[in-house]
């Protein structure tokens, strides 16, 4: 009787389709097409995330002494500017002109009124704790009132009188467009967030 459900057993396993330890072919050619997949998508989003969202560029000049230096590498989001842009934030401007990207602050957005009196940044008529303890020696096309449109910034550099900004005709006010990210990191050569 022990012999009869010894033969049952192996005869049951007998009736299997594949060996213990094989799998077959197109299971094995399956999951390597499914690894592939996940490998060419990866790489897909990797590059959508470098090209479309973030990207790095290289502080030139000393405009925003103080807050950035000449040389420093940043970060910028290009999808921070679809959540929009606020005052006191930093942003990278790439303008048709020019073939690089030049950071500045804003200090106003569309709808508001700038002027620069006595030396002293007011925007909306009240004075500007960020530029309080500065002396603007050149007010530019501020030192008459102006009042920004739709899709316009007016920005400064935080080391204001060495930087060439919405002030002066080469940069002038700066329309959204060419407003290309806003700057979140630094990170090199110290890292750190950018306030």
């Amino acid at each position: 009787m022990e012999e009869n459900r010894k033969q049952r057993k192996k005869y049951i396993a007998d009736f299997s389709l594949v060996k213990a330890g094989k799998k077959p072919k197109k299971k094995r050619m399956k999951r390597i097409e499914i690894y592939l997949l996940i490998v060419a998508s990866a790489i897909v989003l990797g590059y959508a995330f470098i090209a479309f969202m973030f990207q790095t560029v290289k502080v030139v000049g000393p405009s925003m002494q103080g807050t950035l230096r000449d040389g420093d590498v940043i970060v910028i989001s290009k999808i921070g500017k679809m959540f929009g842009i606020d005052r006191n934030d930093v942003v990278a401007i790439k303008q048709p002109e020019n073939d690089y990207y030049s950071i500045k602050r804003v200090v106003a957005k569309p709808g508001d009124t700038v002027q620069i009196i006595g030396g002293k940044l007011y925007v909306n008529e009240k004075l500007q704790e960020k530029f309080a303890d500065k002396i603007i020696i050149n007010s530019g096309i501020a030192s008459e009132l102006i009042k920004l449109d739709q899709n316009q910034y007016f920005v400064l550099g935080d080391n204001v009188n060495s930087s060439d900004d919405s002030r002066f005709k080469n940069m002038d006010i700066v329309q959204k467009t060419d407003i290309k990210g806003i700057a979140i990191y630094r990170l090199s050569p110290e890292k750190g967030r950018i306030r």
